[in-house]
C-alpha cells in the first residue's frame, strides 16, 4: 500500500514532509525505472533457466540472470524504503493534525 501525498498550492508546508514528499517522488520514478527493467530482463527468464539448467547457456545469460536478480533486489530496497517513507509520512500528518486541533 502507498500513500499519497497531498501537496496544497499556496500553502506552508512543514519542512520535513517538504523532503518526504521529494524522496517519495525520488524512489517512486526509481521504481518505475526498475519495473520497466525487470520487465524487459524477466521477458526471457524461463528460457534461460532452462539452458542453465540443461547447461547449454552462455556467459551473457548467467550475466542477464545475475542482473535480473541485482535489480529484484534493488525493488525490494525500493519498496521498503516507500513504505517507511508513507509511515514517516502518516505520524508526521497524524501529529500535526492533533497539534491543530488541541491548540
Amino acid at each position: 500500500m502507498t500513500v499519497d501525498f497531498p501537496v496544497s498550492k499556496g500553502a506552508h508546508m512543514d519542512p520535513r514532509l517538504e523532503r518526504l514528499v521529494a524522496e517519495r517522488a525520488s524512489l517512486a520514478a526509481e521504481s518505475e525505472r526498475l519495473a520497466a527493467l525487470l520487465a524487459a530482463e524477466r521477458s526471457g527468464r524461463a528460457l534461460r533457466a532452462i539452458s542453465l539448467a540443461y547447461g547449454t547457456g552462455c556467459k551473457d545469460d548467467f550475466e542477464r540472470e545475475r542482473q535480473c536478480r541485482a535489480d529484484e533486489e534493488q525493488m525490494k530496497q525500493v519498496r521498503s524504503l516507500t513504505r517507511a517513507l508513507d509511515r514517516q509520512y502518516h505520524h508526521l500528518t497524524t501529529s500535526a493534525r492533533a497539534a491543530r486541533e488541541s491548540g
